[in-house]
């Protein structure tokens, strides 16, 4: 038997409305009213109030039966969409009626402070402060062998791509932009064009799906994306097991980031493959504490379907039930080792293209 100790959520924000799009896309004009560009959905608060739900149930035992503002720590990253899907994934977790906390007869929700930190200093949730040695090793990735192959191989599909968008589709992180293009007009209700009925979702997923896996493909890109998000959970954990974390009573932390950040920590850890990360995905790790050897081990649950239960996951090389210490040690490739900005030194191994996905 065991005892749990602490809990940190990672997910990814709801389903929202386009970003960006493409030069012919048939809806440029659109301006997604009420929500407007990049934003939440009311569907999207739905799915996400649910999942707060969903939590309040699988950690009952564990959480507080109300928000106690020590017991928490909630931070999103500085995005509109992030911080309202964690407002929303709070509100039904911690219900005030019928507690201490109940401040209205006539709306059971509570205010929870959301912390934030600058894009340029955020290198945990965010991920995307500036770092040219990154944007070399993603050029790198792109241009070897069998990355090379592969777009070799969907050259044709490129090509129509292109003819069909306007845009100049090279990379898989272009397709992925298209994905999610047609994805999320196609949730907020827009007929797609009719050439997209041949593309979409399936013809589009395989290359789509890559560019996350490329985005974390190397030991170095896994250390710079999502070593400082593990370097600062294990340092949690080992402050909560010393009685030294503060406040005292803190035992969950939620985060709520974007689809590289899931992507990226999951691939730090061995435990990405190739997928598209859903919306509103979470990231479940929880630190147990056995009560026979009071050794602490660490379980990781992965959820990228909010209507599907959670799957634990095994780390290679370690049990499912896999002991901090051990966790660490596997992890030791992949922690920073120095400073973001020495280890974002560009070496000049590129020609200075930077490839990614919005």
């Amino acid at each position: 038997m065991y005892s749990t100790c602490a809990l940190r959520q990672l997910f990814r924000h709801g389903p929202r409305t386009p970003v960006t799009t493409y030069p012919k896309d048939p809806y440029l004009n659109e301006t997604y009213q009420p929500y407007g560009w990049g934003q939440l959905t009311n569907a999207a608060k739905v799915e996400l109030y649910k999942i707060g739900k969903q939590l309040r149930k699988r950690y009952r035992q564990f959480l507080p039966p109300y928000y106690q503002p020590n017991t928490l720590h909630a931070q999103a990253t500085q995005s509109t969409r992030t911080i309202m899907s964690l407002q929303t994934v709070l509100a039904g977790m911690f219900p005030p009626e019928n507690t201490p906390m109940e401040w209205n007869k006539k709306l059971n929700w509570q205010p929870i402070p959301i912390l934030t930190e600058p894009e340029a200093t955020d290198l945990r949730l965010r991920q995307k402060a500036t770092c040219p040695r990154y944007d070399e090793a993603v050029w790198e990735v792109m241009h070897s062998p069998e990355v090379l192959a592969l777009h070799a191989e969907n050259a044709e599909l490129l090509k129509e791509l292109s003819e069909l968008t306007g845009l100049n589709v090279t990379y898989s992180h272009h397709v992925t932009d298209i994905f999610i293009s047609l994805q999320t007009q196609l949730a907020y209700g827009l007929e797609l064009p009719h050439w997209a009925e041949d593309y979409f979702p399936d013809k589009l997923r395989l290359l789509a799906s890559k560019s996350y896996s490329y985005d974390a493909y190397t030991p170095e890109q896994r250390k710079i994306k999502g070593g400082f998000f593990l370097a600062d959970l294990y340092k949690q954990m080992h402050a909560k097991i010393a009685g030294e974390l503060e406040p005292a009573e803190r035992k969950m932390f939620v985060y709520c980031a974007h689809d590289w950040t899931i992507a990226n920590v999951l691939s730090a850890l061995d435990l990405w493959g190739t997928q598209m990360p859903r919306f509103s995905a979470l990231i479940a790790f929880e630190l147990h504490k056995r009560n026979d050897s009071g050794e602490h081990f660490v379980k990781i649950y992965f959820q990228n379907d909010p209507t599907k239960e959670p799957k634990l996951l095994q780390v290679p090389g370690c049990d499912k039930q896999c002991p901090l210490t051990k966790l660490e040690q596997l992890s030791k490739d992949i922690l920073p080792d120095a400073p973001y900005e020495q280890l974002c030194v560009a070496k000049g191994t590129s020609d200075g293209t930077r490839i990614t996905y919005h």
